[in-house]
């Protein structure tokens, strides 16, 4: 069912930009990016040029996350799937539910996010928010909670950046996206204090760099096998760590074009295939390289084998 809303939702989406791009004839030619042949999912609609809008027009940027087409990009977690994230984050014994019950879940009001009542917590909660709780509560499963430097590729608004930011321990964050974005993330990241620091860049201004840690929510995913191939020689192969959530490379409607997961395999020889849950996608799985332990992944997830 949710593979087949997902898709029935892009769909619907991509009708509504081709509409859009109707009414403004103007905007794809300011926004578009990359040559055609690089350009992710995320470009093809009319991602960029809704963002240019979120920065220019303040009552939009106020709204941003209950933008349609943003949250069929970014802002896409539903109520149930908050719930399963809920479940998880309270099942793990490692106080971040409650640091983020403190801060980044009751802070979060930039953007306006669509938020639910979920039983025993008295204040309204953001399912992406706690996904993103979710993720850096994995990081911390797998490699620890003290990073010197992290490269993050779709970077979105810079939600999962603040998240990690307030409830682990990162010196510097190196952001990785579209120059439109960048401005966004820029915007949104300003509203808070951070412990850290993060830069925005795009894959073309970055010479390869080391880095403790490579993460990315789906964005790698969805970039063009040329692309990704660039991503892997400038950042993946020059980080100790990886956890990559994906949507492609183990078939489905997303794959075609992309890196499989097997020669993704063959330029990270470490790598492990962890499945998703809860899986938003029947596809989705979670690629990891980096951590010292195979009991850790024994305990806590569950491998999938190609």
């Amino acid at each position: 069912m949710r593979e087949k809303l997902g898709i029935f939702n892009k769909l619907k989406n991509f009708i509504k930009s081709k509409f859009f791009i109707l009414k403004n004839k103007n905007l794809k030619k300011q926004t578009k990016i990359y040559n055609k042949k690089y350009s992710s999912y995320s470009e093809n609609l009319v991602y960029v040029s809704e963002i240019e809008n979120f920065l220019e027009k303040p009552k939009m940027f106020y709204n941003f996350k209950r933008n349609s087409f943003y949250r069929d990009v970014v802002e896409t977690v539903q109520q149930k799937e908050g719930h399963e994230y809920l479940k998880i984050l309270e099942s793990r014994n490692d106080g971040f539910l409650k640091k983020g019950l403190e801060t980044v879940l009751i802070s979060d009001i930039v953007g306006n996010p669509f938020k639910y009542f979920y039983k025993g917590y008295p204040n309204p909660l953001s399912p992406t928010t706690l996904r993103y709780l979710k993720v850096a509560s994995d990081l911390n499963i797998l490699f620890g909670n003290k990073f010197h430097n992290v490269a993050e590729i779709g970077a979105g608004y810079g939600g999962q950046t603040l998240i990690n930011d307030q409830i682990l321990e990162i010196y510097c964050s190196k952001l990785f996206d579209l120059p439109t974005v960048n401005q966004l993330i820029e915007k949104y990241l300003n509203y808070f204090l951070l412990k850290g620091s993060y830069k925005t860049t795009t894959i073309n201004n970055e010479p390869p760099s080391n880095y403790d840690l490579v993460i990315s929510n789906y964005a790698f995913s969805e970039l063009p096998k040329d692309l990704q191939i660039v991503y892997v020689d400038k950042v993946l192969k020059k980080s100790k760590r990886g956890y990559l959530t994906m949507n492609s490379g183990m078939g489905g409607l997303f794959s075609d074009g992309k890196l499989s997961a097997i020669e993704l395999k063959s330029q990270l020889p470490k790598i492990k295939f962890l499945e998703e849950y809860p899986l938003t996608y029947k596809y989705n799985y979670i690629a990891v390289w980096g951590f010292e332990d195979n009991n850790i992944i024994e305990k806590n997830f569950k491998e999938k084998i190609l």
